[in-house]
């Protein structure tokens, strides 16, 4: 942030929402699908201020297009403005994973990260796709969740299960389903094609004719599925990170992981020096499973015990974009692998030292190979400059939190302790008197109370069936003193707590509606089982993960299927397409990038080697290839920074730094 960016965003906090987002508080550009403006969620960028460079709301579409005076689906949505003042009229929408991970769980990596090179010149735009997060609303078990609360809190809080509130399928996914199909919701109506007139249906709302979209993991089979269903308005696509359709997702969830590690054994051959040390790579990669399982390397040398589940864990985080990301570990794969088939963890060690456990960096640290060729006071000038910059980063840190505080207290309008923040604070301390069994319980109808009427008299009705004596009767003079914007305060305040708890679950039961409805019977607990047999890599198919890929078998059993005749076709299209992928990934293995590619008929494809999942956010190279391609989707790429990605293996000799 430089200085000029903070006082222009203390001045916006301080003055009038902008006119340009009028038509959106009006109700938005399409009255078949009205937009409701409402705070945003807190995990905006520092420098965006609601009302002048971000707004959002919900756009309530039909649950079923059919029946558009039906039952209706509010979907949560971010619209970040262009920073520029002549923008493109043509936004880019980023489409979530998951299916239903959502992404409005952290507005700055969309509009920062993810779209941030786009924003320069339009409008971003995202939103919670139907049964996904925020946008959940109208599919959530609200029984199934209160009684199993605790359970949930205790997991979600990292402590053991107690005894008779375990989680577990029976306790908690089956009753949630049989909620599900007892509730108004038409669960058949949650589904990919939906997804994708959402899409169109959302951009219509906002004021997007015509868009762009960027779509990863499962937002590229929706994208796809736009090009299908809604092909209406976009201009251009992204997909990164491919699932396409036609592929058997479910059935073949360890393939990624085998085509991953056969990218890297083609990427060592291809590299003389690392083919001549470790000739025989694949060899030793299928038998270290087997090493690991049955003679760990001990943790007597001051480490964790290294498994072959410990071990593929960390090799699996290399597709993963995010705080864990294993930054530089395929370089060092081939020299690790040879190394623990003899029981041997040096290099292992040395790295988890080095980049998971990584110490803070003096300015002397900073300084690259070239800084032999200083001289003395070239060298002082340079340390001098890293050691502002670092000082300047810590001072930029401080001023992200100072502004995301002021951005706290005007949009909440709390200037001191409310009503509503007294009884949420009376509560926990009437809380610690009560005995394990009517906590509980407390817990739980507190929870049903929240999924009820918002109102004065359903807190005094759950204060007076739990609390007694003075904790009772300071309980109800605080609701009786509250006004009607402290009840809402009390009801938001409650919800605050517990979706934080709740949004793992919901994140699951997004994903099996999702899965088990319209991708089975395509995928089958048979196909899994006949592609697990054929599986050459055991240091993949640990316990736990067959274990987990049953269960999901197990649990969508109890759904009904609803497969659309056509899905899983390819998609044919002529929109200009841009299909990326990772050599890391897997998760959707970048062989099905080319696979997609075929039906579209003005595509291009580009793997990104030693990327993960989402592969063109992994560097520089990526990111500018985006935002080029949708500058001018018809112009020519290059592609020459793609081959720099390329790992350079550490050899047996090479001492570590």
């Amino acid at each position: 942030m430089t200085p000029e960016q903070i006082i222009a965003a203390v001045a916006l906090l301080t003055s009038e929402p902008d006119p340009a987002f009028d038509t959106l508080r009006g109700g938005g550009f399409d009255t078949r699908y009205p937009v409701t403006v409402e705070a945003c969620p807190e995990t905006t960028s520092p420098l965006d201020i609601e009302g002048h460079t971000l707004i959002c709301g919900t756009v309530s579409v039909p649950e079923d297009y059919d029946l558009p005076d039906g039952r209706r689906v509010p979907l949560e949505f971010a619209v970040g403005r262009a920073q520029t003042t002549q923008p493109f009229p043509d936004a880019i929408v980023y489409l979530h994973g998951g299916p239903a991970g959502g992404s409005l769980a952290s507005i700055a990596t969309m509009t920062d990260v993810i779209l941030g090179g786009h924003r320069a010149h339009r409008d971003v735009v995202s939103f919670d796709q139907r049964a996904a997060m925020l946008s959940s609303t109208t599919v959530r078990c609200h029984e199934a969740m209160a009684e199993n609360i605790v359970g949930i809190v205790r997991k979600s809080a990292g402590k053991p299960e107690i005894e008779g509130e375990e989680l577990s399928d029976e306790t908690l996914l089956a009753p949630c389903i049989e909620e599900l199909k007892a509730s108004d919701a038409d669960l058949s109506a949650y589904n990919t094609a939906n997804n994708a007139r959402d899409v169109q249906a959302v951009m219509s709302a906002l004021g997007y004719p015509e868009y762009n979209i960027f779509g990863i993991s499962y937002g590229s089979r929706l994208a796809l599925e736009v090009l299908r269903t809604a092909p209406e308005g976009v201009r251009a696509v992204i997909i990164d990170g491919v699932a396409p359709p036609t592929v058997r997702l479910y059935d073949d969830l360890f393939g990624p992981h085998a085509d991953a590690l056969e990218a890297m054994f083609d990427q060592c051959a291809a590299d003389e020096g690392c083919a001549a040390a470790y000739p025989d790579l694949r060899e030793k990669t299928k038998a270290l499973g087997d090493i690991l399982t049955e003679t760990p390397v001990p943790a007597a040398r001051g480490k964790p015990e290294i498994s072959a589940s410990l071990f593929y864990t960390l090799v699996s985080q290399r597709t993963a974009h995010s705080a864990l990301w294993a930054r530089e570990l395929t370089a060092y794969l081939p020299r690790i692998i040879h190394e623990l088939s003899e029981g041997d963890a040096t290099t292992l060690d040395w790295y988890l030292d080095t980049f998971l456990e990584p110490k803070l960096k003096q300015p002397a640290d900073l300084l690259d190979g070239g800084a032999e060729r200083l001289s003395d006071d070239e060298r002082a000038l340079a340390l001098a400059a890293l050691a502002t910059a670092q000082s300047m980063q810590a001072q930029t840190r401080t001023v992200a939190a100072a502004l995301q505080q002021l951005k706290h207290d005007l949009v909440t309008g709390v200037t001191a302790v409310s009503v509503a923040e007294a009884f949420d604070q009376r509560v926990t301390e009437a809380g610690r008197d009560l005995t394990r069994e009517r906590l509980f319980a407390a817990v739980r109808d507190y929870a049903r109370m929240l999924a009820g009427p918002r109102s004065r008299e359903a807190l005094a009705e759950w204060v007076g069936s739990h609390f007694v004596g003075p904790d009772r009767e300071a309980l109800l003079s605080l609701v009786a003193a509250m006004s009607e914007d402290d009840v809402r305060r009390t009801f938001d305040l409650g919800e605050t707590e517990i979706t934080g708890f709740e949004s793992a679950v919901e994140g699951v039961m997004g994903l099996y509606i999702y899965a088990c409805q319209e991708d089975f019977p395509y995928n089958s607990p048979e196909g899994f089982e006949q592609r697990l047999a054929d599986f050459p890599y055991s240091l993949v198919t640990t316990e736990v993960m067959q274990t987990e890929i049953r269960s999901m078998y197990e649990t969508c059993a109890l759904f009904d299927p609803a497969p659309r005749e056509g899905f899983h076709e390819p998609v044919h299209s002529d929109v200009p397409v841009l299909v990326a992928g990772g050599t890391n990934d897997s998760q959707t293995s970048w062989k099905w990038s080319p696979l997609a590619a075929e039906t579209l008929g003005n595509s291009r494809v580009v793997i990104f080697p030693n990327a993960g999942h989402g592969a063109s956010l992994y560097s520089d190279c990526g990111m500018d290839m985006n935002v080029k391609f949708i500058l001018d989707p018809g112009a020519e790429l290059d592609t020459a920074c793609v081959e720099a990605l390329t790992p350079r293996f550490v050899l047996p000799d090479t001492p570590l730094p």
